[in-house]
């Protein structure tokens, strides 16, 4: 039997964020990096490869705020490998009204400069001719913008295995509990083999139930199926400078009248004619394409390894987007190939705070529930993670993450009362 003192189950961005914090800032060799594929090629190779540090929580922009400072150390020790990019998000909206971040916020000091919200109709037209003329406001985040998530996610595993981290590809069949730490079972090319560690960490994306089954741990954690996809971009719609853009508003899709009667009969599509959420996002996708997303699914489910496509998907996103890029019309019904569609899943917890730190019993811990938002906030919470293992002093934020948090009323009151989770 092979012995080691930590082993982190998944190799997507948050467990290799964990170990490259073990292994780099706390001297941890001795450490075995488990997953069934090849490291960042699940969720992590689905993401949209954005980041912003605000959100309506605190805690979260505490946390992803430490996150892209990490990021940023990266990124000025390495030649910016990862191509990071401060390009902005704006979210837009057609009311001038509609609180799209919460008031407070934006007459916030702390935010000042990094929140800008724009309601002059005409400057947003000016400066923004591609949106629709029906936009009446403008919030930008200006510490916001995009990178190459599997360059990052490459460099921190470089710099974790130089330090003494070992890979496996392998299926943990089992997990078990024993006094001096945990005993796992591994399927791997090299056969069946058996792996002993003092310390446990649960970074497995969509599949942290079926860890914690194993260990008869239970949280509250669902998955729900998102999906994005990638097409060229001829007529030149979307400007290569556009930042991140959000459209605010719930809203329904255009149809003429003759498509309105047909699907309101057509049980299988009748749910098109229904009010879709806000969220919707496009941005620039290097030289010529463009990117689109629309986390208009609500519906859990238990997550494959691999997902078909649904070949539904561009035609509704690229008509929900020329609401407020008019433009994109020119693209619905037949949009421009190829077409690259990917999915991934937004596994998250209620309140959409991820769970990071101990876990029930000793030497348990979990990096997990990053809903969407794993590139920006991975680094931050594998160092937090790292820094519960080795007893250092944490963030005051890092109670909100707590996987613990559900037995605290309190908190949980705190938490609740947050009107807006976050999701895009």
């Amino acid at each position: 039997m092979d012995r080691t003192n930590i082993v982190i189950c998944g190799a997507g961005i948050a467990g290799i964020a964990t170990a490259w914090s073990l292994a780099v800032k706390y001297s941890q060799s001795n450490i075995v990096l488990i997953d069934r594929q090849q490291p960042l090629s699940l969720t992590t190779s689905k993401s949209g490869e954005n980041f912003r540090d605000y959100w309506p929580q605190p805690c979260m922009t505490a946390l992803t705020g430490r996150s892209l400072e990490l990021i940023d150390q990266l990124a000025a020790e390495n030649d910016d490998v990862f191509n990071m990019r401060y390009s902005g998000y704006d979210f837009v909206s057609e009311s001038p009204g509609q609180e799209i971040f919460p008031s407070d916020h934006l007459q916030n000091p702390d935010n000042e400069g990094n929140l800008i919200r724009v309601l002059d109709q005409d400057l947003i037209r000016r400066t923004h001719p591609w949106l629709s003329a029906a936009i009446r406001q403008m919030v930008h985040i200006k510490r916001a913008g995009a990178l190459d998530v599997y360059a990052l996610g490459s460099l921190m595993l470089a710099l974790a295995k130089q330090a003494g981290v070992k890979y496996r590809q392998a299926h943990v069949e089992s997990i078990e509990k024993n006094p001096s730490g945990f005993y796992l079972r591994l399927d791997g090319a090299d056969g069946r083999k058996e792996l002993a560690t003092e310390k446990l960490v649960l970074c497995p994306g969509p599949f942290i139930n079926e860890f914690l089954s194993m260990l008869n741990i239970r949280l509250p954690v669902e998955s729900i199926l998102q999906r994005k996809f990638i097409i060229p971009d001829p007529l030149e719609v979307i400007p290569r400078d556009m930042p991140f853009t959000i459209f605010s508003d719930a809203h329904h899709l255009i149809w003429n009248e003759e498509e309105r009667d047909l699907i309101s009969v057509d049980p299988e599509f009748c749910w098109l004619l229904d009010e879709f959420p806000a969220g919707l996002h496009i941005k620039p996708e290097g030289r010529a394409n463009i990117k689109l997303g629309w986390a208009y699914n609500r519906k859990p489910e238990e997550p494959r390894w691999e997902n078909p496509d649904d070949f539904d998907f561009p035609n509704i996103t690229l008509r929900g987007a020329s609401r407020f890029i008019p433009a994109l019309s020119n693209y619905v019904d037949q949009p421009p190939t190829p077409i690259v569609q990917f999915s991934g899943y937004y596994t998250r917890t209620p309140e959409n705070l991820p769970l990071i730190g101990p876990l029930p019993g000793t030497g348990i811990y979990t990096v997990s529930a990053l809903s969407g938002y794993g590139t920006m906030a991975a680094c931050g919470a594998g160092e937090l993670c790292a820094d519960w293992m080795m007893g250092a002093r944490v963030p005051a934020y890092s109670r909100y993450f707590h996987p613990g948090r559900y037995g605290d009323s309190g908190l949980m009151a705190e938490i609740n009362k947050t009107a807006s989770d976050g999701q895009l």
